[in-house]
């Protein structure tokens, strides 16, 4: 039996499992079933393929790293600017923002060292 994942009305798409693996999907796709924990295996299923359908697109497009959020809000708090709503959503955007504005980030801590240096 293949197994398949839809994706939506356009069809979907053959997951090219070994035998082993197939085979222990059935069991524990029947295990689930005969304990009474369909539900509970279909919600953990479906949190272990978002958090793979994430590593499976491009760079651009998966969510900003924590590192990068920290930063662009530093940046945007300490030059009084606004974080792009699409920065905070692609990595692809948050680093156009980053390596932006770095510099004049940079150029605005030299500038407090330097007037607090006696």
């Amino acid at each position: 039996m293949p197994v398949q994942l839809i994706l939506d009305d356009d069809g979907g798409i053959s997951l090219p499992l070994d035998g082993i693996t197939q085979e222990a999907w059935l069991l524990q796709r029947e295990r689930a079933t005969h304990a009474g924990a369909a539900d509970g295996f279909r919600e953990r299923l479906a949190q272990c393929f978002a958090i793979s359908l994430i590593e499976c697109l491009d760079p651009d497009l998966k969510p900003p790293t924590e590192a990068q959020l920290k930063y662009a809000t530093a940046i945007a708090r300490e030059l009084g600017i606004s974080l792009p709503s699409e920065a905070l959503r692609y990595r692809g955007p948050m680093a156009e923002f980053i390596d932006r504005f770095a510099d004049a980030m940079r150029q605005r801590r030299r500038s407090y060292l330097k007037s607090d240096s006696p």
